[in-house]
């Protein structure tokens, strides 16, 4: 098995695109040297703006002008003319798990994490929020994201989900047994350096126990990822107003419940996180099977280990995982118009690492299944950028603003017409870093 290696192409070029030689990344050191993307259309969610030459210094953004307004001697430049230009995307619900798993003959792989990040990266996504983790991975994770040569996307952590369905624990799942059990298992999310906790099977704890872990989580300085897959559960949780409620209703009635949209409702503070890309992606995949074998699912992987990857991910989409798609995406486009219609914040979440939601492109089957239901590109947007910096509580992400991160996009074209496609991403930066394979 070679060792998967992260390159960074710096595209360097006078209205021509000249690559220099790609370099490895690990904690090496990178080019974060001044950089220009020139005559581009930048994408803001006020409205685009036209013409521009974009300038990134100390990975920030140091100035947004009129095309050919200044020099720029010495600086890199990407060459921008016919596309656009969008701030990086913020994936407020991730997995770092490989869908189908990998072949694993001498042991845990060690390259799962690297192979979901280098995805995770080379499709846009430059933050994230990442959920049921172990504990050590968590820690890893958020140590690595902190490298601004890695090729990994900016991170906020939490560490194994707690839900009212289990009994015992598991590495990245746990139940939860009293209030003390709570305690324990919240102090040691915030040992590893987790900022969240996520709550599944939340009307499935006996009495008391939400309510100690919400205690125990704000004591902590942790915030609250509410699963929301039912109406049971979307009521109980939000007893303790959780800061997003992540999922949508997937039961097989056919639309939302008055009395459950009124509850979320009732909470203005609230985020939601919907992620309608799985059953969405899942139902394509049906539809055309030959997508499943799409290359960029399997990018970075040797020839076994996409055998082994896609043989699994066909017995899924024939199993369970197709079965239950095809239920709900029936519902799906009015239920999440229902919840659009409540007006309160949104963000993307792919759940990328779920079954069949391989990392590489799972931000952009996310915009489009909310472009399915109605949404505009510009709504989605908003929720994959601004929406995305909310629930991280994060001011220079998500955004173009001068000073803000030098995170970004280039887009084959228009954003805001046609599909949303993994194939129009031209290069993606993170910090002034471009990133490219």
């Amino acid at each position: 098995m070679r060792r998967f290696a992260v390159l960074l192409a710096v595209l360097i070029a006078s209205r021509a695109d000249l690559a220099v030689p790609a370099q490895s990344l690990s904690s090496s050191p990178c080019d974060s040297s001044p950089l220009v993307v020139l005559s581009t259309t930048v994408w803001t969610s006020r409205g685009l703006l036209t013409n521009r030459d974009v300038v990134f210094r100390d990975g920030r953004v140091a100035a947004i002008e009129p095309a050919g307004s200044s020099k720029y001697p010495g600086v890199r430049r990407l060459e921008g003319s016919g596309n656009t230009l969008l701030p990086g995307l913020v994936d407020a619900h991730l997995h770092f798990v490989i869908p189908g798993g990998l072949p694993t003959k001498d042991g845990p792989r060690t390259d799962i994490e690297e192979l979901t990040a280098r995805q995770l990266l080379r499709s846009g996504v430059t933050s994230g929020r990442v959920h049921l983790a172990t504990l050590d991975e968590a820690a890893r994770l958020k140590k690595r994201s902190l490298d601004p040569c890695a090729a990994i996307p900016r991170l906020q952590v939490g560490g194994p989900g707690l839900s009212g369905a289990l009994d015992k624990d598991f590495n990245n799942f746990q139940g939860v047994k009293s209030g003390e059990d709570a305690a324990a298992k919240i102090d040691r999310l915030r040992a590893a350096g987790a900022e969240w906790v996520a709550i599944h099977d939340a009307d499935k704890f006996d009495a008391g126990i939400l309510q100690s872990i919400a205690t125990a989580a704000r004591a902590a300085g942790l915030r609250i990822m509410a699963a929301g897959s039912t109406p049971q559960e979307i009521a109980a949780v939000l007893t303790i107003r959780p800061d997003t409620l992540d999922y949508f209703d997937r039961t097989a009635e056919p639309t939302y419940p008055q009395a459950t949209l009124d509850l979320i409702k009732a909470q203005s503070d609230l985020i939601l996180v919907p992620t309608p890309g799985v059953p969405y992606r899942t139902v394509e995949y049906l539809r055309n099977p030959g997508l499943l074998e799409s290359p960029g699912n399997f990018e970075s992987l040797d020839p076994p280990d996409r055998a082994f990857m896609l043989a699994n991910a066909r017995k899924d989409l024939a199993g369970a995982e197709g079965t239950r798609a095809q239920r709900v995406i029936t519902s799906l486009p009015e239920k999440i118009r229902q919840l659009r219609r409540l007006l309160l914040p949104m963000a993307i979440g792919s759940d990328a690492g779920s079954p069949l939601q391989f990392p590489s492109g799972a931000i952009w089957w996310e915009l489009e299944a909310w472009r399915s239901t109605g949404a505009s590109h510009d709504d989605v947007l908003r929720a994959a950028t601004d929406g995305g910096a909310a629930v991280l509580r994060v001011k220079d992400v998500g955004n173009l603003n001068l000073g803000s991160r030098a995170d970004f996009v280039l887009y084959r074209g228009s954003v805001t017409t046609g599909p949303f496609e993994l194939s129009r991403v031209i290069a993606v930066g993170k910090a002034g870093v471009v990133f490219k394979e």
